[in-house]
């Protein structure tokens, strides 16, 4: 048990490392696209492939730590409701458009490991 917390936290250091790579390569609201765009898909990526070949150690590793470390629900909940207390519509549009890419993305990652199109 001590061992998948182990993997979860090194996961996860890794995970925030990288999306602090992305913050300082671009602006804050592109990081936010960036992350969760690329995360989503590597997470529908990975899910495809753990579907079909189950290893506990790297799925905990890559997905709950390190991409859970790079996506974060929490800084899309504040930037969300940023947009909405500037502008309703605007606020809508953001968190339609990220959550529906998100799991575009995501869908489209899984497919493509699965061999479906």
């Amino acid at each position: 048990m001590l061992k998948n917390y182990t993997i979860v936290f090194i996961g996860g250091m890794v995970g925030a490392t990288l999306r602090f790579l992305v913050q300082s390569l671009t602006n804050t609201y592109l990081m936010l696209w960036i992350a969760n765009l690329i995360g989503s898909f590597l997470l529908g990526t990975l899910n495809g492939v753990f579907n079909k070949k189950e290893n506990e150690t790297l799925k905990l590793f890559l997905t709950t730590g390190m991409l859970g470390a790079f996506t974060t629900f929490s800084t899309f909940s504040e930037e969300w409701f940023f947009q909405l207390r500037e502008n309703v519509m605007v606020g809508i549009l953001f968190g339609t458009i990220m959550t529906v890419s998100c799991f575009v993305v995501s869908f489209l990652g899984y497919r493509i490991v699965q061999g479906e199109r």
